[in-house]
């Protein structure tokens, strides 16, 4: 924890130095930040009452009482009186106000770009994703599922994505189940054959990616006419629960019964008890047990199937 703290503490720091924030006049104005940032949303969301603004900035009434009155004094602002409650004001930017707000967009705008100008595409990609998952992880009503809103799922492979699967699949079973690295080269094996045999027509793979990373996946693999293999079925920890893995399961069970397969079956551990769960609630039952000891464990190899018609 002290850790993630100093590093916030650090961004924070440098942050707050890199754009001006720390000076008295904003973007060249007569205007401190938050000044311009009340300024901001009385124009984003005109007309608003200051009750409203207090709320959405988390700043104290008094203070927000004293810029109101800054600013109708130079008359950048104006109160209108609500026509359904005589005691309620509202407020809104004046034609001053509005071509004030113009000029420190435009300024900010100038900013950034100076800022971001020697960063190549990839770079202002990567800056933009961790920005925005930055917003994601510490709004005030943070939950997983608001991660989900920006997973992207996309069929079929791209050079590297083999590999990263591997990667994937070597840490998480590792750190989550304690297999050995003989397990990674039982991965390695499995693509290989994949790829030796690969059939873009009959095999399916479908990933789920977020800022352009792959974060789950399953793979759909044809064994005969009538039957076909789930496999590589992975969701990162991080975004279990959020449905993603649900999506994907379904997108395969849903393209094995637009082949009328008769059967699907997956071969798993009684260690992956999450994952069984979720075969069982799908229709999947377990046909076959054998304990057997391999990747550093004594496990008990599973098979469940599926009947489709």
């Amino acid at each position: 924890m002290e850790n993630i703290i100093q590093q916030i503490r650090g961004f924070n720091r440098f942050y707050t130095a890199h754009i001006g924030m720390l000076k008295s006049n904003f973007l060249d104005s007569r205007y401190t930040l938050a000044e311009v940032r009340l300024l901001y949303e009385i124009g984003e969301h005109s007309p608003i009452t200051s009750q409203q603004l207090g709320e959405s900035l988390n700043l104290d009434k008094g203070y927000v009482s004293r810029v109101l009155k800054l600013f109708l004094k130079d008359e950048i602002i104006e109160k209108i009186q609500s026509e359904k409650d005589r005691r309620a004001f509202y407020i809104k930017l004046t034609e001053s106000g509005s071509r004030l707000l113009e000029i420190l967009q435009l300024k900010s705008d100038k900013q950034i770009e100076e800022i971001v100008q020697k960063l190549n595409s990839d770079e202002k990609e990567l800056l933009k994703n961790s920005m925005r998952s930055i917003k994601k992880l510490l709004v005030a009503d943070y939950n997983k599922s608001s991660l989900a809103e920006n997973i992207e799922f996309r069929e079929g492979l791209k050079p590297g994505d083999i590999g990263y699967l591997i990667y994937l699949h070597g840490k998480l079973y590792s750190e989550e189940s304690g297999y050995s690295q003989d397990f990674e080269k039982y991965v390695i094996k499995t693509f290989s054959e994949f790829l030796d045999n690969y059939s873009p027509e009959n095999d399916k793979i479908w990933l789920a990616e977020y800022n352009q990373q792959i974060v789950g996946c399953i793979a759909i693999l044809q064994r005969s006419d009538e039957e076909a293999q789930l496999r590589w079925f992975l969701t990162l920890p991080m975004f279990r629960g959020t449905g993603i893995g649900k999506k994907l399961l379904n997108n395969a069970l849903k393209y094995c019964q637009e082949r009328k397969y008769k059967n699907l079956y997956l071969l798993t551990t009684d260690v992956q008890k999450k994952a069984i769960t979720m075969y069982e609630k799908a229709g999947f039952t377990k046909t076959k047990s054998v304990e057997s000891l391999q990747w550093g464990q004594l496990l008990v190899e599973e098979r469940f199937d599926l009947k489709l018609s």
